[in-house]
């Protein structure tokens, strides 16, 4: 997630972390040594660069390497053949706040491909039994999932209008 915001622009680790909390809500939240740690990591694996900042006291500022750019690019857009809702949350909030206009439609585009079929229209049967509720739940929430995101497809985000 953290080479999807940097993607969008340089940001500090502290940067990061309130665009995730903006992004995620304050509940899903993560702390700074988190980020900090996941920072080390991508830096390690060639993906990020860490610039030392303009003074001495100046946090350092992280920035993509091209093959961090690659690599948050084919992350975002390879949309998994099976998806778990949250996953769906994260990858469209993700693109949402981070992406341009065309990955966005695209993100919402490959999440339907792969939602779209796995949705079921079962009868309603007068006897329920717990695996036939929850596979109804299941669909249901698939279903629900599928509205929601061709109701965001093509509408305006606060990032486009800025």
């Amino acid at each position: 997630m953290l080479l999807v915001f940097l993607a969008d622009r340089p940001a500090t680790p502290h940067e990061l972390q309130q665009r995730h909390a903006g992004t995620f809500g304050p509940q899903r939240a993560v702390g700074i040594n988190r980020v900090v740690a996941a920072l080390s990591r991508q830096e390690k694996l060639g993906h990020v660069r860490l610039l030392n900042g303009a003074t001495r006291r100046a946090p350092r500022v992280c920035t993509l390497t091209d093959s961090g750019r690659e690599r948050q690019h084919a992350w975002i857009l390879d949309v998994p053949g099976r998806l778990t809702p949250a996953e769906v949350l994260d990858r469209v909030l993700l693109t949402m706040a981070a992406t341009d206009r065309a990955t966005f439609e695209e993100v919402i585009a490959r999440c339907l491909a792969v939602l779209e079929p796995q949705r079921r229209r079962r009868t309603t049967r007068a006897m329920v039994s717990a695996p036939h509720a929850l596979a109804e739940y299941e669909d249901a929430v698939t279903s629900t999932l599928c509205t929601w995101l061709r109701d965001l497809s093509g509408r305006t985000r606060d990032r486009d209008a800025a």
